[in-house]
Parts: structure tokens; sequence; C-alpha cells
């Protein structure tokens, strides 16, 4: 009875076994995604350079300040609080720079870059443009007259008439170079403040001694002269 009994168990251990043998094991075909774990790469985040943040930092900025310009409204300014810079710029600018870029386009028709003697004047030709196209004589565009044949022009020439030659022909090129130097260096001296200030006292000492006598005799003149003067110098 007992061996039976063994005999009866031993399939039931076999079956098992056969489930649990990885030989027994079948992959299938395919699987989901969901079910694969894919390999990641760990990289290794690279160190932030210095430049880098602050030109991007500058870039931000710079759009920033481009957006706010754009949603700013211009307000017109009240008349006293109109500068001469701003009557140059809206009244001044607005008909010299079409003038000068039309006279530079003449001067590259006529090569005058490129001689050193040649017929065309810039200065004319400025003068020219700006009186023919001035707001406030519209009707002389339609005449677009020559600049030697304008009434003003012929009579100052008549008075002052001009050489015959003009000096760009007769300089030599280092001269008018020296010239042109001297004249700018000038410039940039005399705008200093303190030279300004030295000129002004030179031109006041220069008009008192001229009028010294006169002053000298009428008192209540001098008090005059003197009262004008400082008003003057207060409102500069």
């Amino acid at each position: 009875m007992t061996a039976r009994g063994k005999g009866k168990g031993i399939p039931k251990l076999n079956s098992f076994t056969d489930q649990t043998d990885p030989a027994a094991f079948v992959l299938p075909d395919s699987l989901p995604c969901s079910e694969v774990d894919f390999p990641v790469l760990i990289r290794r985040r690279s160190r932030a350079n210095w430049k880098d943040i602050v030109n991007e930092s500058e870039k931000w900025k710079k759009q920033l300040k481009e957006y706010q310009e754009t949603k700013i409204v211009a307000l017109p300014k009240a008349p006293f609080l109109k500068t001469e810079a701003d009557y140059i710029k809206d009244e001044v600018f607005v008909q010299l720079i079409p003038a000068l870029v039309e006279a530079l386009n003449k001067a590259k028709i006529w090569e005058a870059f490129t001689r050193d003697k040649c017929f065309f004047n810039g200065i004319d030709h400025v003068v020219q443009v700006l009186w023919n196209n001035n707001p406030r004589f519209p009707y002389r565009k339609g005449c677009n007259l020559h600049v030697f044949n304008m009434p003003w022009v012929r009579e100052t020439l008549k008075k002052n008439p001009r050489p015959y030659y003009p000096k760009s022909w007769l300089w030599p090129e280092e001269y008018a170079a020296t010239l042109i130097q001297k004249t700018v260096r000038q410039y940039f001296i005399q705008r200093q403040e303190e030279v300004q200030e030295m000129r002004e006292f030179w031109k006041k000492l220069e008009v008192e001694s001229q009028n010294l006598e006169i002053l000298e005799a009428n008192p209540l003149l001098a008090k005059a002269f003197a009262h004008t003067k400082s008003t003057t110098n207060l409102k500069k």
C-alpha cells in the first residue's frame, strides 16, 4: 500500500519540475514597450560660462528696453521746453540732409573724389537744392534755377566777384591739409569753457575801453551800461 502511494505521488513532482525548468520557458515573439526598460545615458551637466551668462543677460535687457520704448507714447513738447537742438533736428536737418545726399551723388557723377581739379562745387549745389526746395516758397520747384541764375546770387557776385580759379585748384595738397587741421584744432580749442570765458573778458574790456570817455563824462550812462552787461551775463 505504501509503495503504491509513493508511486502515485511521483508524477506530480515531475510535472512541477517541468513547469519551473528554465529550459522549458519560451520567450514571446514581441513585448509591449511599456514592459521594456531601455538604458538611459546619464550625462554630466557642463558648467556654465560666465561670458555666456553676461551676453545672454545683456541680450534680454536689450530686448526688454526695445519693448518698453515701443510702448512709450511720444508726447509733444510745450513751446517753452523746446530747445535749439529740437529746432535743428525738426526744421533744419529735414531739409539739409537730403541736399547733402544729392550733393554726394552729384560728386560721384562728376568724379570729384578722384580728380584733383573738378568743375563741380558741392557748396554751390547744396545752396541750389536748398533754395529751390524751400517749403516756404513752393513755386521755386517749378523754376529749378541754377545757382548762378538766382537774382540774389547775381547781385552778390557783382559786389564781391569770385576769383577766376578757386583756391582748391591753386593750393598744393600739403598746404590745404595744414589749413584744414589748423581750423579743426582752433575750433576744438575755442569751444572750451576756459577759452570762451577769456574771449568774453577781452571783448568786454575792448568795448569798455572804446566807450571809456563817454562813460566817464556821463555817470548815469556808465551805470546803465554796467546794468545791461550784468543782465546779459545772467541770461547766458
